[in-house]
């Protein structure tokens, strides 16, 4: 495993609104041209939205060995704060999309309902040219009049076998969670809502398979759950705790690499701690044993395929201390006819704090 900090706590870049920044919330694509993208949160402190946040990103055109300085591509105004990006390639056009929120006081927990209501905004971010320059459109008015708060979920999205477009969401209704797909079948020009998933459905992944159908994992304690689509992501049966998939609820990552699937989470009921990678030979319906990636404190993780074939892992490394970006191979994982070989980072002892919404 090579691995790389992308972003380290307190550590300023050329440009950062804070001078002790914390770095949060990875997202994760690779464009048509093998072009990696990470995007992450630059925060005051750990706590989630609502803030005046600020949303980075890092590229490397050499499958992760080298990167190029951070820039900003959405800057917070006062009390305007921006965050929780996910981000998706587009196969038939290049076209990059960075999902994320807006923020201008309430939190998902606190929203008014409906499209207009005050609450979090739903920002679309669009590049054609891999992620050099950005424009940005206010997409709120997706949000249904019975939902309060409603966010895409980080890290993300997929594209299935027929070229669909999918963004995973998390939505409130009173105090029930669920989740819903966000597809488009024009390079992300419109979107249209699926089928609600739940309740009981927090943060989540979506992936494509190739014979068609979608897969869902959904962050849940002790278990993450897991849906599938057989209608291109409209609808899902309803979800189930996965025995093999141990998860202290914590946002994690769903990729294939190969014709295998990799999911990656937290090996711990309660805590955040321990970063692993489990492989599925069928689809995720079963799984080898856990894999270790960190054996220290960990939380938030996202998972791709690189275009020479490894595997792209990003995940919150410490007590939010750092972003740290992998490059793993197929041998690695045991892909290979042979046992894993993959030697975890040592990372830091204890858990990650729970998540908090700053006051």
């Amino acid at each position: 495993m090579d691995d790389v900090v992308l972003a380290r706590t307190g550590d300023p870049f050329a440009g950062a609104a804070f001078a002790e920044p914390c770095y949060r919330i990875p997202a994760l694509t690779v464009t048509t041209t093998g072009r990696v993208l990470v995007a992450y949160d630059v925060r005051r402190d750990w706590r989630d939205l609502p803030g005046e946040f600020d949303i980075a990103l890092r590229h490397s055109d050499d499958h992760g060995r080298t990167w190029s300085e951070p820039r900003t591509i959405r800057r917070h105004t006062a009390g305007h704060g921006f965050g929780d990006a996910s981000l998706l390639t587009d196969p038939a056009t290049g076209r990059v999309l960075c999902w994320h929120v807006g923020s201008t006081g309430r939190s998902f927990f606190d929203a008014e309902a409906g499209p207009t209501g005050e609450g979090l905004e739903l920002w679309l971010s669009v590049s054609d040219d891999d992620a050099e320059t950005w424009s940005h459109r206010d997409l709120t008015g997706l949000k249904p009049a019975d939902v309060t708060g409603m966010f895409a979920s980080s890290g993300n999205g997929t594209v299935l076998a027929s070229g669909r477009l999918v963004q995973p969401f998390v939505l409130r209704r009173g105090e029930e969670h669920f989740a819903a797909m966000a597809v488009s079948d024009d390079s992300g020009e419109t979107w249209s809502l699926g089928e609600w998933i739940g309740p009981d459905c927090d943060e989540n992944k979506v992936l494509g398979l190739p014979d068609g159908s979608a897969v869902f994992h959904a962050r849940a304690r002790p278990r993450r759950r897991v849906a599938r689509s057989v209608d291109g992501a409209v609808s899902f049966d309803p979800p189930i705790p996965d025995p093999a998939l141990v998860d202290p609820a914590c946002n994690g990552g769903l990729a294939l690499l190969g014709d295998h699937v990799v999911c990656s989470l937290l090996d711990d009921p309660a805590e955040r701690r321990r970063l692993t990678l489990r492989t599925s030979a069928d689809a995720g319906e079963t799984w080898g044993q856990p894999i270790l990636a960190d054996a220290g404190a960990a939380a938030y993780s996202v998972v791709a395929e690189l275009a020479d074939g490894s595997l792209a892992l990003v995940w919150e490394a410490g007590d939010y201390a750092e972003i740290v970006f992998a490059r793993i191979s197929a041998e690695e994982l045991g892909l290979a006819g042979a046992a894993p070989t993959l030697v975890a980072r040592e990372g830091t002892p204890g858990a990650a704090k729970p998540p908090e919404v700053a006051g």
